[in-house]
């Protein structure tokens, strides 16, 4: 599939376009969290460590965010869907 048929295709249907953006923030999210988990388990105490929990946080809460609202906009779509049919 060419790239022009896949950018048509996510315009087209509303529910691609925000799958996407839910998947890849969803892993963005887990990403973040994963960062946090690490750092707070594996590597001693020191500045180098706060750092890369900052890191994690801030990568995680903008992702964890927008993953949220995708996921409540494919929600209401499909009952939106269900309800018209």
């Amino acid at each position: 599939m060419s790239k022009s048929n896949n950018q048509k295709d996510l315009k087209s249907n509303p529910l691609a376009y925000y799958f996407k953006y839910f998947t890849l923030s969803a892993l963005t999210f887990l990403l973040g969290l994963g960062t946090v988990v690490y750092v707070e388990l594996l590597l001693p105490e020191s500045e180098r460590q706060e750092w890369l929990a900052l890191t994690g946080l801030i990568l995680c809460i903008p992702s964890g965010i927008l993953a949220f609202y995708c996921y409540l906009r494919l929600l209401f779509a499909r009952l939106q869907q269900f309800m018209d049919k």
